[in-house]
């Protein structure tokens, strides 16, 4: 808003990096061991998302080239159902507008979410909100293994070249520290909301002279792609069902919003956790491994 209403607003490039590897450390950190421990539940679910995930993006980055007429890399950029902050980053790398990318994630994150809300409420069960209080210095005593995961991810990322390596490389390392028990690096909640918030400014900050034309066509774009993936995703719940998979639980994993929003309203019913979370966990990581590949591929040739 303050952009728009002509406030030069610039916000600093060195915090940027580590807001982006401590953001893929955070992520990282969700692959518990409870993961290992419940892999013949959840590992068939893990299976079939990459195929709903390909089905979605194919369906909707088609509808952006063919009907709304993007270009081929808003046109995948903006299917991609990774992270906003991610997809931004990743996506302005090799050219693709960051009101647009920035627009439609924003809307398919609130249509999904409030999808969801409704789903919730409508759903035949006793379930009963819970409150948690979240509290703002939890993990505080693993702050050193945070800076260090950070660190060594970032830069083994840059030295094996990986794809979008500020994020992906914190992410794949802090996953496989994770998974194999090796340490507890989950960032402050503190910590958490002054990357979000850093984050968050610098995609604000790219609405320079946006006019309420500029508005129209991506946020219409981002209603009818959610609807689509949405439409795909009934049909995939429906399957699941047929193998005895729980209703709520395969509605709030597969839901392609914010893995923060859908996670936080999972806990807010008190639903299974672990399941849900490791299917947006790895939804975003396979999502931004994808998205840094594609980005990789653009850099090297020229495709309109």
């Amino acid at each position: 808003l303050a952009t728009a209403t002509k406030f030069n607003i610039k916000i600093p490039q060195s915090p940027r990096p580590v807001c982006r590897a401590i953001l893929g450390c955070a992520i990282g950190a969700n692959f518990t061991p409870d993961v290992l421990e419940r892999i013949n539940e959840i590992g068939f679910s893990l299976i079939v998302l990459p195929i709903f995930i390909l089905i979605m993006i194919s369906s909707t980055a088609l509808f952006l080239k063919l009907i709304m007429k993007l270009d081929l890399r808003s046109s995948i950029f903006g299917s991609l159902p990774g992270g906003l902050n991610e997809m931004v980053i990743i996506g302005k790398e090799v050219g693709v507008n960051p009101r647009t990318l920035i627009l439609i994630h924003s809307t398919r994150i609130v249509v999904v979410v409030l999808f969801a809300s409704i789903a919730i409420h409508f759903y035949p069960s006793d379930l009963k909100l819970v409150s948690k209080n979240i509290k703002l210095f939890k993990y505080s005593d693993q702050i050193l293994s945070v800076i260090m995961v950070s660190f060594f991810g970032y830069f083994i990322g840059k030295l094996i070249k990986l794809p979008g390596y500020t994020i992906t490389g914190p992410m794949i390392f802090s996953a496989i520290l994770h998974v194999l028990g090796v340490v507890n690096a989950m960032p402050i909640y503190f910590l958490i909301i002054i990357v979000q918030v850093i984050l968050g400014s610098v995609l604000g900050s790219q609405f320079k002279d946006i006019t309420m034309r500029d508005l129209y066509g991506p946020i219409l774009s981002g209603i009818v792609t959610t609807i689509i993936a949405l439409i795909l995703l009934s049909i995939f719940v429906l399957i699941l069902l047929k193998l005895d998979y729980d209703l709520l639980s395969i509605i709030l994993s597969y839901s392609p919003g914010g893995q923060t929003e859908m996670n936080i309203l999972a806990l807010s019913v008190n639903a299974d956790m672990v399941f849900i979370s490791t299917h947006h966990m790895f939804r975003v990581f396979m999502v931004i491994i994808f998205a840094a590949v594609i980005q990789k591929l653009f850099n090297k040739i020229n495709v309109d």
